[in-house]
């Protein structure tokens, strides 16, 4: 992956805020700002995932999907402990 260019951004903040950024890991202002970002972005990633899976397993589809499931694992639970 080739390095992007930053560009140079300025943000006003409640002074709670910049006092919570002043204490959070980093060596500077714009490394907290960008981890933190990134860190909220793939949190709401993960969090619409977690809604979409849930959604799927309260659906009809899951349902079937669960009945194949057990029985595909009912199948080969037999056939690991057949004496032949």
């Amino acid at each position: 992956m080739l390095p992007t260019m930053k560009r140079r951004v300025t943000i006003t903040l409640a002074p709670g805020l910049l006092k919570a950024l002043d204490r959070a890991p980093g060596t500077n202002r714009s490394e907290k700002i960008e981890r933190l970002l990134a860190e909220a972005l793939a949190l709401k990633g993960h969090r619409r995932w977690v809604a979409e899976l849930k959604a799927f397993y309260k659906s009809d589809a899951a349902k079937a999907e669960r009945e194949e499931d057990l029985a595909w694992q009912r199948l080969s639970e037999e056939a690991f402990f057949r004496d032949d």
